[in-house]
Order: C-alpha cells, then structure tokens, then sequence
C-alpha cells in the first residue's frame, strides 16, 4: 500500500505530461498543415494592385517610400529570393510570419501561466493562444496578401514575447529585443507608435515600470530601436519627409465633432478584425486581471 501511494502521484504526473505531449504534436501538426493550405492559396490566387506596388518597391530596395516604410519590400524581397518572381514568392513571408507569430504567442503564454505554478493550465493555456491568434481575421486575410501587416504582426508579437521574458521570467536583458522588435515594427508600419506609447505610459505610471525605469535595460532599448528606426528617418530628412507627411497627415483628418463617430469606426474595425468572439475573450481577460504582477497581464491583453 506504502508503495503504491508513492507510485500513484508519478503515474499521474507521467500520464499527464503524455497527454500534453501528444496535444502539442497535434497542435503543430494542424499549425504546419494550416501554413501548406495558407502558403497553396497564396500560390493560387493573383497579385492585388498593392501586392504589385510592393513588388516594384522590392525590385528597387530603399530605406523608405513614399506610402510606407521598407520592411514590407525587404518582405517581398526575401521572398521573391527564395521563391521566385511570382505570386508565392511576393506572399511567402506571409503565412512563415504568422507561423512564427503563433509560436511566439503559444509560448508567451505558456510562460506567464506556468508562472502561476499550474503545468496543465499552461499547456492548455499556451494552446488555445496560438489557436485564437488564428482565428483572427486580421491573420486569416493577412497571410494570403502581402502587406505591411505582415512583418509588422511578427514583430509585434516578438515584443509581446521579449516583454513576457523581461516581467514574467525576469530575464532583463530582453529588454534589448523589445527594442529591437519595437524598431523593426516601426520599419513595418507607423502606427507601431501607438502601442509603443502605452509601453512609455505603463513604464512610468505603474510601480513596476518606474522601476524598471531606475536600470539601464529600458534606455538601451531605446537605443536599439533610435538604431532601427534611423534610416526610416534618413530617408525622411532626404525627400523632404514626404512618407510622414503622407501619413501623419491623416490626423488633420479627425474633428472633435466627429470624436464619437471615430471612436466608433475604430472600435467596429477592431472587432471586425480580431472577430467579434476573439475580441469579447480578450476583454474578459484584461477586465479578470487585477493589480500587482497581473497589472501586466493587463497591459499586455489591453
């Protein structure tokens, strides 16, 4: 009896880290399955007008353009190197991002939950994460056009994940890939400036980010994303900063009498593009985080 109270614990422990192994071989299978199926479409169907602007501005590299800044041509690029001058090669990056991207999120997730000591929970947890990233269609519509979304998604996700390293597993040196992934986001996309502001608001408004504050890793990301983000600027100072004037000038755009029908069109295009049950999960989650350690949680599913 003494032996089998003793065995009874590992045998439970055993069959439960088998059932998590086998989840996470059929969850990859179904991941690498989906990125074929994304990668056969991206084949199939033909380049939209964008796709095919994009695909000049890769045949003719710069550190800036006039609608955009370069990484969705560096994007193209790469592609076009490794698969042709073709459709696929134009959207290769495409589905590879978003496959990166799920595994990014997955172990995100599994590293704040298993935090909270609950092995299976965070197995589970890391799972249905990269599941929901999927069912967005922000990703669905993303991997089978090429644009600026797509480098800008992986790198968005890689600074939640350097993030989840620097708060969760106390790893501060990380510090320097959010930099890195911040940079890289802005060389995607302008608007990475919006949630690179609320990293800044949350560092010095929160206990937790005014200390950070008092180290030297949040300065040196700042480093390192000044250095990425440089020769986006260079281009700039160069053509009379035409591609920030051509989107900055959007904010001439907003009036305060419009304020609620903006507020609106925002909220709806969120929704739209996350799915309206994927977005109701996430504001149930930040809504269920409260103080302390899970202030973060909330900043991150804000």
């Amino acid at each position: 009896m003494e032996l089998h109270h003793v065995l009874h614990p590992y045998l439970e422990a055993k069959v439960a880290l088998g059932r998590q192994a086998r989840l996470w071989v059929y969850w990859g299978g179904g991941l690498v399955v989906l990125t074929l199926l994304r990668l056969v479409l991206a084949a199939s169907l033909p380049l939209s007008p964008d796709e095919a602007y994009y695909r000049i501005w890769a045949l003719a590299p710069a550190s800036g353009y006039l609608d955009h800044p370069p990484m969705v041509a560096v994007w193209v690029r790469l592609g076009m190197f490794l698969a042709g001058d073709t459709a696929e090669g134009v959207r290769l990056l495409g589905p590879v991002s978003a496959s990166l991207g799920t595994l990014l999120i997955a172990h995100a997730a599994y590293c704040w939950l298993q935090k909270q000591g609950d092995q299976a929970l965070a197995c589970m947890g890391a799972l249905r994460a990269g599941a929901l990233l999927n069912g967005t269609l922000a990703i669905q519509l993303g991997t089978l056009v090429m644009t600026p979304d797509a480098p800008l998604l992986l790198f968005m996700v890689l600074l939640l994940w350097a993030l989840v390293q620097v708060c969760v597993c106390q790893r501060p040196r990380m510090w320097l890939l959010v930099g890195l992934a911040a940079g890289l986001g802005f060389d995607s996309k302008y608007t990475v400036l919006l949630p690179v502001a609320g990293l800044v608001l949350w560092l010095f408004v929160t206990k937790q980010g005014r200390a950070w504050l008092r180290t030297p890793w949040p300065w040196g990301a700042a480093f390192v994303a000044g250095v990425c983000v440089s020769p986006v600027i260079w281009w700039n100072a160069h053509h009379a900063w035409a591609s920030f004037f051509k989107q900055g000038g959007r904010v001439a755009d907003w009036h305060p009498a419009r304020a609620v029908s903006f507020m609106g069109e925002l909220l709806g295009g969120q929704v739209g593009l996350a799915t309206p049950l994927v977005f109701a999960f996430l504001r149930v989650a930040s809504g269920c985080c409260g103080s302390g350690e899970m202030a973060f949680s909330r900043f991150c599913c804000a």
